[in-house]
């Protein structure tokens, strides 16, 4: 496991900063965390975008990455 993984994983134990129908959104000290809430991993990341505007989080014009943890699939924005 990487350093990013670790940090991910880490701030997903936390209280989430809010959810969408397909996404639990948490912060962490690299960024800010969408955790797929079901097993179908086939959501793009523009969705997890639009999905984001729904609780004020523009994240259209950062960076992005992906990761597999604890068997979920997990979009990390940063800039």
């Amino acid at each position: 496991m990487n350093f990013s993984e670790q940090i991910i994983k880490n701030s997903i134990k936390k209280q989430p900063i809010g959810e969408t129908d397909s996404f639990t959104w948490f912060i962490c000290d690299i960024g800010i965390v969408a955790v797929f809430k079901n097993k179908n991993n086939n959501i793009s990341e523009q969705k997890s975008c639009l999905e984001a505007l729904s609780i004020a989080l523009d994240l259209s014009k950062e960076e992005k990455g992906s990761y597999m943890i604890d068997g979920k699939k997990v979009f990390l924005f940063y800039s």
